[in-house]
């Protein structure tokens, strides 16, 4: 699965997204069209990889007010999370990224990715914080953690030797920082 997604990362870049077909990404990982269509829907989710997971254990935990009891850091450890099993490394990383600011399909997508993942995140919120927990709240609060998400995606363009986490946790620091 990870030669799939490392091969069409590097067709995007090198062809863009509508450069490229199912089948040169199948010939180019050197396994079948079937092969690629058993581990993805298409070509966005092959660049963008699997949707990231998060165990249900934590879920009920930042559901039941935990880890920490402070809304904001327990959304950063469900963020931990979320990007701690992905298998790119922090070049793969930046090269996806590359990737999708250089492609309106790739752009739209990622976009329609976090609208649904915000929505789910906010719902988690409301069961954490109780159903009259103002939306634009909940809404500014999930944008500063994509904010700092995108922000890390870009300091480790320029600081691959840090990794993504890092550069994540700093983005955090420098928004609480601000903030204060």
């Amino acid at each position: 699965m990870l030669r799939l997604q490392h091969c069409a990362i590097r067709l995007t870049l090198d062809q863009g997204f509508d450069g490229w077909t199912i089948e040169d990404l199948a010939a180019a990982a050197d396994v079948s069209r079937r092969t690629v269509f058993n581990y993805f829907e298409g070509k966005a989710e092959v660049v963008l990889g699997p949707e990231p997971e998060i165990s249900d254990e934590l879920l009920e935990a930042f559901v039941g007010g935990g880890p920490s009891g402070r809304l904001f850091d327990d959304l950063v450890v469900v963020a931990h999370e979320a990007t701690r099993e992905h298998e790119l490394t922090e070049l793969d990383l930046t090269e996806v990224r590359d990737a999708i600011i250089n492609d309106p399909h790739l752009l739209r997508f990622v976009h329609e990715r976090f609208e649904l993942a915000a929505e789910r995140l906010g719902d988690l919120v409301r069961q954490r914080e109780g159903a009259d927990f103002p939306a634009d709240r909940c809404r500014t609060i999930l944008r500063l953690l994509m904010a700092c998400f995108d922000d890390a995606l870009e300091r480790t363009t320029a600081d691959p030797d840090r990794t993504f986490h890092e550069h994540f946790d700093a983005s955090v620091a420098d928004i609480r920082s601000a903030l204060t």
